[in-house]
């Protein structure tokens, strides 16, 4: 299925999200962030999806973030007074309820705004050309969302040079920083991008969605509150039948059947 900007494309149990705005350096609009959201709330619901793929297209950016052309009809940069969450936010707030795997192919350049949705996903795998930055100093403004996203991901004072610097840092250093996992040539990125997902969705769903909601619910509580929650989810898995199925197949020698993909 596609649209204009935003393609959708089922790879066996994996949707691609693909930004599909080359000529714009797959900047986003409003409209895009709005598209993308609802796209993550269906992937939601379907059963059958295990994992998602964000990527731009071509091999000069995954997103340059937002759309500062002046003909843009809906720029994320505008602001309306009748908006109560914007666009982006909206966007923001549905990938970080996503409950299942998502990862971001950085095919190119992320900056700015494209920082902001390859925070929020859960992986990432880079092309070595790829650069990356926080440049809205350059015109005037701060990445005041964006670091929302990045300030649990990478450490703060690297936060602090990208964003008050707006510069360019390559991928080794997003990588040593731990903004991406792996950075591979280009031609090798969707090896390694298949590579990665296939670890994941072979997998126990519940165990996956449930451990992903357990990280995140975790990442701000001290230890002893950790612990308790800890506890709390492993004795609901011990409880599903995903759990049941996986001990069989372990005893059996053989690959398990996920109840929770029936």
């Amino acid at each position: 299925m596609a649209t204009d900007e935003l393609i959708l494309e089922r790879r066996g149990a994996v949707l691609w999200m693909i930004v599909n705005r080359p000529a714009r350096r797959n900047a986003y609009t409003k409209d895009l962030f709005q598209r993308m959201a609802d796209a993550l709330a269906e992937a939601e619901e379907d059963r059958s999806v295990l994992a998602v793929v964000l990527t731009g297209s071509g091999d000069k950016a995954f997103s340059t973030g937002a759309d500062l052309k002046p003909d843009t009809e809906y720029t994320p940069l505008e602001l309306d007074e009748l908006e109560l969450v914007h666009p982006a936010v909206t966007y923001f707030r549905a990938a970080a309820a996503f409950s299942k795997p998502y990862i971001a192919r950085v095919n190119g350049d992320a900056m700015a705004g494209g920082m902001g949705t390859l925070a929020m996903c859960d992986l990432a795998v880079a092309a070595d050309h790829a650069r990356f930055a926080l440049p809205e100093v350059r015109i005037g403004l701060f990445p005041s969302v964006i670091v929302a996203s990045l300030r649990h991901l990478i450490p703060r004072r690297v936060i602090m040079e990208m964003a008050l610097s707006g510069e360019f840092f390559d991928a080794e250093f997003a990588k040593e920083v731990g903004l991406v996992n792996y950075v591979v040539p280009l031609n090798e990125l969707d090896q390694k991008v298949d590579w990665l997902v296939g670890r994941i969705i072979d997998k126990s769903p519940t165990a996956v969605r449930r451990g992903k909601n357990l990280l995140r619910h975790i990442w701000d509580m001290d230890l002893d509150a950790s612990f308790a929650h800890g506890q709390n989810e492993l004795a609901a898995l011990f409880a599903t039948a995903d759990h049941k199925e996986g001990v069989a197949a372990f005893n059996d020698k053989r690959k398990p059947v996920w109840p929770s993909l029936g």
